[in-house]
């Protein structure tokens, strides 16, 4: 059998060897031999730090060929910040052999961005949203840009597996594809996918080739402690064990919100200053300012001895390079198993054993972080569900690809349902370009199709190319520079004190016009609201875990306070198997099912009722409102038709607004579609059905 090692160009042996390599790992030696020995497209699944960039780059750049004259390989991250990473590993193996490296985000330098432009060669390493940019700013361009490429890595996918950004790309990728002179191999790379959603991964490239998956499932030993501190504030006894048991070595704290991570990351300063405990304290999440966030993950990466707590969000979720740490700490449960898979991968990377310091602070809190942890020891991570006629996606990337061409011809246009390739029907098409014309995005001229006047406003809004919302923020600075952003709060006020940065300052000026507030260092003040917080829907497999460890705790060895606390929740199902409640908050229906299937029974309650006041508190699992056990035995005896459903999202437009808050270009598609993209994504009816024992 041929040695991987020898498979690979001579220049990527010789930087093997000069680096003093004991050997290529697992995945390296997997990749090298599927790569050289097929043309299939490869998705690598390995842990974190298995050296899965290497395993991708190493055959990538041994078999691509003329470097110097065109573009070859095309990099795709999620993260600013993970591009930033990559540059210096991939620079590594470039630089000797004069192949040229290209970062190209928003943050990146323009000059090297243009000379990429007027001489496509190398390699370059982009976002989506840049991605997006050039096919809108720089189609003339971006046909020379694109023309050679052999290759396209897309990093960390299974975050693009659902959610509006992973449409985004998957459509990105497939207009790539008429850029391109040959028909280039995708590679993707993942630390955490689950077996549920190898199919999903393996559909995600639409190129003609078939996809491989190469997989290396060995994973750390895990080492768990799980806390149970019922409290509403961080409380000084969740300080007092976080700052003891980051004595061990250094640590990943994950609160569940930003605001959350700021009143964390001060409260352990000032426990740690008071206590002259010699430990570093920062506070990292998307509204820090990127010059902080950086300072942060080199101090991390480049530590010498010395202890640290990074309290974060899902920013250090993602594959960013700080080096090996000690253990992770969740304060409050995550909403799926793939999340904490993702963050306990961050940590045992020398020592092969993962720490994982969970901190429960309700008793809901508490059983979902026990089925969480218990999935994850079982190797079953949730099943991912990508979204399902994306249309508000679909209708931007219609508006991007007008843009891109100028307009189009009549009959270019009219099948361009077939070429952006979203599983939409050509009637749902002609629907969506009738409400796009109506609301002035698109404009139909004599013989082609352009952007009307309203597509020319969100160019204007500058965030076109991306799916995030924007919100009105404040830039905040001190003497030295800018700490990061908050949404401006109508009570903020000068003298004000506020969290950021795991520091506290004071307002001393709010600068509307500029929108710019200057603050000082200060000793009382308060975290400000981030914004949204949502994580998302839980899993029905969570769920059903939960209900197993509260119906069947003697089976799972816990501590007597934890199986106290379960035993509270412990409620004896009626004839039927429901779990009717009436306690302090009311009557209510506790289901033990996901969010979707939740949100559908909390819908069919309303609709079976006169005064629609049925409402889900998810948190629980539980559907709250007088007389629900009435109104259960209606639903299962006359059940709830689609169309019933349908007609019932008509008649409530607000409902439907407050579904699709988080869709921004929402306001694209017309109010028929609005719901069946309700229908197919929001709501799970056959798990509705199923819980009521309705055979549809």
């Amino acid at each position: 059998m041929t040695d991987p090692y020898l498979l690979l160009s001579r220049p990527m042996r010789e930087f093997v060897y000069k680096n003093k390599w004991p050997s290529l790992s697992k995945i390296q030696e997997a990749s090298i031999k599927e790569f050289i020995g097929s043309e299939d497209n490869l998705i690598l699944i390995a842990p974190t730090a298995s050296g899965k960039t290497e395993a991708a780059f190493l055959p990538a750049i041994s078999k691509a060929n003329d470097f110097d004259k065109g573009l070859r390989i095309l990099y795709i991250s999620p993260l600013i910040a993970l591009i930033n990473d990559q540059f210096k590993r991939i620079f590594a193996m470039c630089d000797e052999i004069g192949v040229s490296v290209t970062s190209w985000h928003g943050e990146a330098n323009q000059t090297r961005k243009e000379k990429l432009l007027e001489n496509p060669s190398g390699i370059c390493l982009i976002t989506p949203e840049s991605l997006e940019a050039i096919f809108v700013n720089k189609s003339f361009e971006a046909r020379n840009l694109f023309k050679g490429i052999d290759y396209i890595i897309v990093d960390e996918i299974h975050s693009f597996l659902t959610g509006n950004r992973g449409c985004q790309l998957r459509s990105l990728l497939k207009r790539i594809l008429s850029y391109t002179e040959k028909n280039p191999r995708f590679i993707g790379l993942s630390a955490t996918v689950g077996d549920l959603n190898y199919d999903i991964c393996k559909n995600f490239f639409k190129n003609d080739r078939d996809t491989k998956l190469i997989i290396d499932s060995s994973k750390n030993d895990l080492e768990a402690t799980i806390s149970y501190n019922e409290e509403n504030d961080i409380s000084d006894k969740t300080v007092d064990q976080i700052l003891t048991f980051a004595r061990e070595g250094s640590m990943l704290a994950f609160p569940n919100s930003r605001k959350l991570v700021e009143e964390l990351a001060v409260e352990l300063k000032k426990k740690a200053r008071d206590e002259k405990i010699k430990t570093q304290i920062f506070s990292h999440h998307s509204s820090v300012s990127k010059n902080k966030r950086k300072e942060i993950e080199d101090f991390a990466k480049n530590r010498r001895g010395e202890n640290f707590i990074i309290c974060a969000t899902s920013t250090l979720e993602l594959g960013i390079d700080i080096g090996s740490v000690h253990s992770i700490c969740q304060y409050g449960s995550t909403n799926s198993v793939l999340s904490l898979a993702q963050r306990l991968g961050r940590s045992g990377r020398k020592t092969g054993k993962s720490v994982l310091h969970q901190i429960a602070t309700n008793p809901w809190d508490l059983v979902q972080s026990l089925a969480t942890i218990i999935l994850f020891k079982e190797g079953r991570l949730d099943k991912i569900d990508p979204i399902k006629a994306p249309y508000d996606v679909f209708a931007h990337q219609i508006l991007s690809t007008l843009l891109e061409n100028n307009g189009l011809s009549i009959k270019d246009y009219e099948s361009l349902d077939k070429k952006l390739d979203f599983d939409i029907d050509h009637e749902e098409f002609m629907d969506l370009t009738a409400h796009m014309l109506e609301n002035g995005f698109i404009e139909k001229l004599e013989n082609e199709y352009i952007g009307g006047v309203e597509c020319e406003k969100l160019l204007k809004m500058g965030s076109f190319y991306n799916q995030f919302i924007s919100t009105y923020t404040f830039h905040v600075y001190n003497e030295k520079g800018k700490i990061g952003e908050i949404e401006k709060s109508i009570d903020l006020k000068k003298g004000d004190g506020i969290y950021l940065g795991g520091l506290i300052w004071e307002v001393q000026s709010i600068n509307l016009k500029a929108k710019k507030i200057t603050v000082s260092k200060a000793e009382e003040g308060k975290a400000p609201d981030f914004g949204s917080s949502s994580l998302g829907d839980v899993s029905n497999e969570i769920r059903r875990k939960m209900e197993a460890i509260i119906e069947k705790r003697e089976d799972y060895s816990f501590n007597d306070k934890i199986n106290e606390v379960i035993d509270s929740l412990k409620t004896n199902p009626d004839a039927e198997g429901f779990y009717l409640i009436n306690d302090k908050d009311g009557e209510g229906l506790r289901t033990f099912r996901g969010t979707r299937i939740n949100r559908t029974l909390t819908l069919m309650l309303n609709i079976r009722s006169s005064f629609s006041t049925y409402k889900l508190m998810d948190y629980s699992s539980t559907i709250r409102g007088k007389n629900i056990g009435k109104t259960l035995n209606e639903i299962r005896k006359n059940p709830v038709e689609i169309e019933e459903i349908k007609t019932y999202l008509e008649d409530n437009p607000k409902l439907v607004g407050a579904y699709l808050l988080a869709n921004k270009y929402m306001d694209l598609v017309c109010e028929k579609l609005k719901i069946k993209y309700i229908m197919k994504n929001l709501l799970d009816l056959e798990g509705a059905y199923n819980y009521l024992k309705i055979e549809e």
